[in-house]
């Protein structure tokens, strides 16, 4: 069974900026490009086998049915709906943000 994906409007931009900090204010462009061929390979992966990666060990994340992956010092955030065969990327953040507390205020599926 393969999986649809979809990427919230805010995980796009999440990915966007990151890698427009990396690019721009690093002035890193192939680091750049290296975390966005990375990132869409591993979101591309998921779509045969969405449940590889493991729940989020936070209870109400968890609760939530959130999955966390990562991409080099980024997290992959998503959820899997059986229902619509449909993976959502629900945000792309650096490791060394609160992303317990970011995502504890909910989180958009569009």
């Amino acid at each position: 069974m393969i999986y649809n994906i979809h990427i919230t409007k805010t995980a796009d931009a999440d990915l966007n900026s990151a890698v427009d900090f990396i690019d721009h204010i690093l002035l890193n462009p192939q680091a750049a490009d290296n975390l966005l061929l990375e990132a869409e390979e591993k979101i591309t992966d998921l779509a045969t086998f969405p449940e590889k990666y493991s729940l989020v060990t936070d209870p109400v994340l968890n609760a939530w049915g959130i999955h966390l992956t990562t991409v080099k010092n980024y997290l992959i955030l998503y959820t899997v709906s059986e229902e619509e065969k449909c993976v959502y990327i629900i945000r792309f953040l650096h490791s060394k943000q609160n992303w317990n507390a970011i995502l504890g205020h909910g989180f958009s599926l569009e």
